[in-house]
């Protein structure tokens, strides 16, 4: 007699298990102790990985509540609250967030406080902290630190890696970083790639098209471009500038004002494709992809009125399904649960 599903094997159990979608998992806790402690077991992980059932997830942090991140499952239109970062650091911001390996990455970031003043000014120093998170155990664990502490930097996935480049060192004195590195999973450990060519003083971003990792400065018209395979970059001209994007297969989709262009390359001829009613009163809203569908998420409803809760806030999301042939579909998925105001992070995970 089976200890966890009457007249099933264990193994057979575990099977089933494995393929009960993570939204579900707090009530198979609730069971009994058994049930709550193969649902928090690494084998259960492994199982899955196992009979290749694969869930994906956009996961979303925001300014309110502090350090709280929360999972959409666009399959079931559910919202998962996970456990709260583990970080010591108050109110995280300006950090990087990826996903690999059925992982969720948290990487950098500034403290977002007015506690630290240096000289009379604000000042707060970057940290070189790494976390992961994986969904299946509901666990939070420490990475090898990066090798330069750094915010407000550019951070992408390429073949499983993840990429950092550029950045300022803290919140204040805007010494731009020049370094960039890569992070390999599977043996915890970071190495440098070549320095960026160029350095700007301002915030910058990375977005992963066609395999390589470009960086992009807000307000300036150039763009950074690294070749995995030659590890070489090269700077391009580019149209992007500070505009919210997204990037779906190989195509990337630029939001300006209230439209929605898609650029069939780097800098390159605009389309129209879609006018997103009511998100140029927004500020602070994310925006990113899962499969072929763009997220809007959050936000809040004044220009200019970021960092607010209350009236401002907006927990809703809407999710546009791209076609390069046919209408887009749009749809209003559930607002968050928890999460409010300024979109600090959100990124894709498939796990």
């Amino acid at each position: 007699m089976s200890t966890l599903i009457e007249a099933f094997p264990d193994e057979v159990s575990l099977m089933i298990f494995a393929r009960v979608p993570l939204y579900l998992h707090p009530r198979l806790r609730l069971v009994c102790h058994a049930w709550k402690a193969v649902v928090n077991s690494v084998e259960l992980f492994k199982i899955r990985k196992e009979v290749n059932f694969v869930e994906n997830f956009m996961c979303v942090c925001s300014y309110e509540p502090e350090k709280i991140w929360q999972l959409h499952d666009a399959q079931h239109d559910v919202w998962i609250t996970i456990p709260v970062l583990p970080s010591s650091i108050r109110h995280l911001s300006y950090f990087g967030a990826v996903s690999t390996a059925g992982k969720l990455y948290v990487l950098g970031g500034v403290r977002d406080s007015k506690d630290d003043i240096t000289d009379g000014r604000l000042c707060t120093p970057a940290t070189n902290q790494v976390w992961s998170y994986e969904p299946v155990t509901r666990r939070w664990t420490t990475c090898a630190p990066m090798i330069m502490a750094r915010t407000k930097f550019a951070c992408g996935v390429l073949d499983g890696k993840i990429i950092v480049a550029g950045g300022f060192s803290n919140s204040f004195h805007r010494r731009p970083i020049k370094q960039a590195e890569m992070y390999d999973p599977k043996s915890n450990s970071w190495i440098p790639v070549p320095d960026l060519p160029l350095t700007h003083n301002a915030p910058c971003y990375g977005a992963v098209v066609r395999e390589k990792m470009h960086v992009l400065h807000k307000e300036l018209p150039t763009v950074q471009i690294l070749d995995n395979e030659t590890q070489v970059w090269t700077v391009s001209e580019s149209s992007w500038r500070n505009y919210p994007l997204a990037v779906v297969g190989d195509d990337v989709y630029v939001m300006c004002g209230e439209k929605i262009y898609h650029e069939n390359q780097v800098g390159g001829e605009k389309q129209r494709k879609f006018t997103a009613s009511g998100y140029k009163s927004k500020s602070g809203f994310g925006m990113s992809s899962l499969g072929n569908s763009i997220y809007l998420i959050g936000g809040n409803e004044l220009r200019g009125k970021i960092f607010r809760t209350q009236k401002y806030e907006s927990p809703g999301v809407a999710v546009l399904t791209v076609s390069l042939e046919e209408r887009w579909a749009l749809h209003e998925a559930k607002p968050m649960t928890h999460c409010r105001g300024t979109i600090l992070g959100c990124t894709p995970l498939r796990s």
